[in-house]
């Protein structure tokens, strides 16, 4: 049903994207994501221009712009949790995390988180679909891309791009949307009938 080879890119994009928007730039090293970003021409053209864009700027910038977008320092224009979008609420750590939490037992995962924030992070999700790819979960794949990630996901990505500053995150915000589309053809995923609360039109 899925290529192997297909699987394995997507595996380790899929953990790769995952980490750009979960670790912040100074656990790049300790991370991985720092060898990651060296290569280049990987073939997928959104990633290499987004790692470019990492690389060619200041990590003092980017601790910055990371702090802003995804830690809370100042205005969160576009929060990085699943449940602030779909609690009615927008609250962190809502109905939908506890949903996810369930859905992280039922497969068995576990992970030591690096930050003092809910499970349903964006990126943190990207990595767990690269753990379910690994263990050939690939149902269970289809299940967190339909039920805790597409429902809300695309919104958040779009307020990311407002808000990004032009250069790294904003070329990751992008990035964020186009592996989006390549898991949901991929796994067949279709987000369940779901409203989203912040920042949303009516």
């Amino acid at each position: 049903m899925y290529n192997s080879a297909d699987l394995n890119n997507i595996k380790v994009f899929s953990r790769v994207i995952g980490g750009l928007f979960y670790y912040h730039p100074s656990q790049y090293d300790v991370s991985g994501v720092r060898t990651v970003l060296a290569l280049e021409n990987t073939g997928y053209t959104q990633f290499d221009v987004t790692t470019n864009a990492f690389l060619n700027t200041d990590s003092d910038v980017l601790a910055v712009w990371h702090d802003e977008l995804f830690t809370g320092v100042g205005e969160m224009k576009a929060p990085p949790w699943g449940s602030v979008y779909l609690d009615r609420e927008s609250v962190v750590f809502g109905e939908s995390t506890l949903a996810f939490r369930a859905f992280l037992k039922q497969y068995d995962i576990e992970f030591e988180a690096c930050h003092n924030e809910p499970e349903d992070q964006f990126g943190l999700m990207l990595m767990v679909v690269s753990s379910l790819i690994d263990a050939k979960e690939f149902d269970a794949v289809k299940e967190l891309l339909s039920v805790h990630i597409l429902p809300w996901a695309s919104h958040y990505l779009t307020l990311l791009e407002q808000a990004a500053p032009e250069g790294a995150y904003y070329q990751l915000a992008l990035l964020g949307q186009e592996f989006l589309e390549v898991l949901t053809e991929e796994f067949d995923a279709e987000a369940i009938p779901c409203k989203v609360y912040f920042n949303a039109r009516s």
